[in-house]
């Protein structure tokens, strides 16, 4: 699908532009285009050729999903792979696992070009704002529309970060308390989900910072601040995946001493029991031979005497353990 918003001083929003109009507004110096891709066609992938003409390298990113955030620059524009968060259930495993969604944009003087295979609600709500206010958004450059972009972006980052927060807490909670089944499987992906997040976070902010940094015509001086501004929140969200990350290290390692303390005590226990009943077991034994001559053999008492002696032994192993503060 594709979605086109051209923007000129003076006039309305136009959101339907034909091809021969985006040719004219790129040379517009007056004029701003934006060009939304959102899982397009082969068709309309041909857009970022035959009307753009972006490097071939860069479109290649696009088709392929270069995983990784980052920055070129083409002199006639620069080409930004950014990454936003979206929660999706996994009905196997039952649990909710963390997706990132890839979000290329093309940042020239006078247009903006974003390409996505998947929805993503940033560009939904970017695009509803538009709908209400286009002099806002799209009224002061092109520059302005991308920081409308990417601020939005970050910003979704905080619903999932609030999830994972709630959710630390309930496992630490549930810790001591008789922990599901699942719970290590809980804590692993948790673990894996907030790796993911900081191997996305930590790459995404040096590039808002390097964005920050240099010397362009696309980004007036004036508005280099929103860029910052985008920075710090990145900047305070990797300190809370970083928190996050700490907080499910120490997790894992209390339940793995909670769980060797457990075990501990089991074999504790087993290993009282297997003391206590060996008397028995060495004096059903020596009673079960088949000699001959053994002594009470005939005896009528043999046989409550032999239970006696068990017992007795026992009990006596039972008093030197507490003595000795074993058990």
């Amino acid at each position: 699908m594709i979605t086109t918003y051209l923007f000129r001083k003076g006039q309305s929003l136009q959101s339907q532009v034909t091809r021969a109009e985006m040719l004219s507004a790129i040379k517009d110096r007056d004029s701003l285009l934006w060009v939304d891709l959102e899982d397009p066609t082969d068709f309309e992938s041909e857009f970022l050729v035959e009307i753009f003409n972006f490097h071939p390298l860069a479109i290649e990113d696009c088709i392929n999903d270069h995983s990784e955030p980052k920055m070129d620059d083409y002199d006639e524009h620069l080409f930004l792979v950014v990454h936003g968060l979206t929660m999706v259930r996994d009905e196997e495993k039952e649990l909710d696992e963390l997706k990132t969604i890839e979000l290329n944009i093309f940042f020239g003087k006078n247009y903006l070009v974003t390409f996505h295979k998947t929805p993503i609600k940033t560009m939904a709500q970017v695009r509803s704002g538009l709908e209400r206010r286009p002099e806002r958004l799209m009224g002061h450059g092109s520059d302005l529309l991308l920081h409308a972009i990417l601020d939005r972006l970050v910003d979704n980052y905080q619903p999932v970060l609030d999830q994972y927060d709630a959710k630390i807490d309930q496992l630490e909670e549930c810790l001591f308390n008789m922990p599901a089944h699942d719970y290590l499987a809980t804590v692993m992906q948790a673990k894996r989900d907030v790796f993911n997040l900081r191997r996305i976070i930590a790459p995404q902010r040096d590039l808002i910072s390097n964005l920050t940094r240099i010397h362009t015509d696309f980004i007036s001086q004036e508005h280099m601040m929103y860029f910052r501004d985008v920075y710090d929140h990145l900047f305070r969200i990797y300190g809370l995946a970083e928190s996050f990350h700490e907080s499910l290290a120490s997790i894992l390692q209390v339940y793995f001493s909670y769980s060797s303390n457990k075990l501990n005590e089991v074999v504790k226990h087993m290993t009282v029991m297997a003391t206590l009943t060996m008397p028995s077991v060495i004096i059903a034994s020596m009673y079960g031979m088949n000699f001959d001559n053994m002594p009470e053999l005939h005896w009528k008492y043999g046989y409550p005497f032999s239970i006696a002696l068990s017992l007795g032994i026992s009990g006596a192993l039972l008093v030197w353990m507490k003595l000795k503060k074993w058990i």
